[in-house]
């Protein structure tokens, strides 16, 4: 079986190829993440990947990430090797999707054990995709979206021929921290009903199956569905809007998304965003023991991009509805602006982090002179790097764009009106 082994170190590089020869695997060596990423876009590309943390041009973390983010690509198991050896550290590559984190200098009775366990999941596991499983009451139609240990399926509920998506646990591969964080996105994804919320019509967790149905939607992310229909900003901001009135209706019963990002945001045919994945939400009325089991499975939790300050600190223990209100604005400044509010470097985690923790805020209008300044003051107050200073609620953030549209509605009909011509819709 062939195996990444990527590595800016000569002597590690050697010292793995080596080994893992003599174990009957068939190296392919990188010397830096963008040469990793070339081989795993190869047709041929191995099945397991052992990734140093640390390269030149794209860090093993980013090339890790982007490995388990294409669903369209075989299941690979991946292995981090680094210095680092915190707890943080260790839970931010976990999430970034590696299935095993050895520490530098690497045990090689260790890593051999592991990488023969890595051998058996990898060929349990069919080359080109998960074999279709069944599921009692639907027809599973065809695959969404892979992960490690979970995929998202289309398929149809046979009783009422409603269209579902449903996430399916590989019970097989998971760990008790998957299936408990698992069995958490249920419970919190069952006790929301608002319209701008993905919704849950049927679960079932235990040892022979781990499942959810939800809403099917087919418009595509909020990006894309921006970018495919060319959408002007009143409908972005009055989309954010209804992101944020449905996170109104999850923190109202103790709920922290955690993870706000372009892609958690879906779109249906008929224009109306839906708020996903609460795979990594939290209560805000957890005991402190709870709170404490939650926090050990992520500290720096969330994705880097759309952290809020204290998200990036690891304040895991104080996160609030205010670090959702946060990464929101994030997503609203760069769908207007096309960029960050924070001077960010996307191909490295920890600038990133440091950045986002530490660093200011770009007003809008330094990116864009002819921004609006009301639209400025909304989003700095909602990027505020004090939560004590930003929106307290998600509702008000919405309130405030709504009136913003409002005011610009009523602002755009006057000027028409002056002009002798019918007034163009705000949306």
């Amino acid at each position: 079986m062939r195996i990444l082994i990527a590595d800016d170190n000569p002597m590690w590089i050697k010292v793995l190829q080596t080994n893992t020869a003599a174990w009957g695997f068939q190296p392919v060596c990188a010397n830096d993440g963008e040469e990793a990423l070339e081989i795993i876009a190869r047709s041929d590309s191995p099945r397991i990947a052992i990734l140093d943390w640390q390269m030149p041009k794209v860090e093993g973390i980013e090339v890790c990430r982007r490995i388990k983010s294409d669903a369209e690509r075989p299941y690979t198991y991946v292995v981090l090797l680094t210095s680092r050896d915190s707890k943080e550290d260790i839970v931010s590559g976990l999430d970034a999707g590696a299935d095993d984190y050895l520490t530098k200098p690497v045990d090689l009775d260790v890593l051999k054990l592991r990488l023969s366990a890595a051998r058996r999941i990898v060929e349990a596991i069919p080359p080109k995709g998960w074999s279709r499983p069944r599921v009692d009451g639907y027809e599973v139609k065809h695959v969404l979206g892979r992960g490690a240990f979970s995929t998202v399926w289309e398929a149809v509920h046979v009783a009422s021929g409603r269209p579902t998506a449903l996430k399916i646990l590989r019970v097989d591969l998971a760990s008790e921290k998957v299936f408990e964080r698992f069995a958490r996105e249920i419970r919190v994804m069952q006790e929301l009903d608002h319209p701008y919320l993905a919704k849950i019509y049927d679960s079932r967790i235990d040892s022979s199956m781990g499942y959810y149905a939800m809403d099917l939607i087919r418009g595509g992310t909020l990006y894309q569905y921006i970018h495919d229909h060319k959408l002007p900003a009143v409908r972005i901001i009055r989309m954010i809007a209804q992101v944020c009135e449905g996170l109104q209706h999850a923190h109202d019963r103790g709920i922290v998304h955690r993870d706000m990002k372009l892609s958690n945001v879906m779109v249906t045919k008929s224009g109306m965003p839906k708020v996903v994945d609460f795979g990594l939400g939290k209560s805000m009325f957890k005991t402190p023991k709870e709170d404490l089991l939650q926090t050990l499975d992520g500290s720096v939790i969330g994705t880097p991009l759309f952290m809020s300050p204290e998200q990036a600190r690891g304040e895991a223990n104080s996160l609030d509805q205010r670090s959702d209100i946060y990464s929101t604005a994030i997503l609203l400044y760069i769908l207007l602006l096309k960029k960050h509010p924070h001077a960010i470097s996307p191909q490295n985690r920890e600038a990133t982090i440091k950045e986002i923790a530490h660093g200011p805020v770009r007003p809008p209008r330094e990116v864009k002179a002819n921004f609006s300044s009301a639209l400025e003051r909304i989003l700095l107050k909602a990027l505020h790097p004090l939560r004590e200073e930003r929106y307290q609620r998600a509702g008000d953030f919405a309130a405030d764009l709504n009136e913003f549209l409002e005011q610009r509605a009523n602002r755009d009909s006057g000027y028409a009106k002056r002009q002798g011509a019918k007034p163009e819709k705000a949306e």
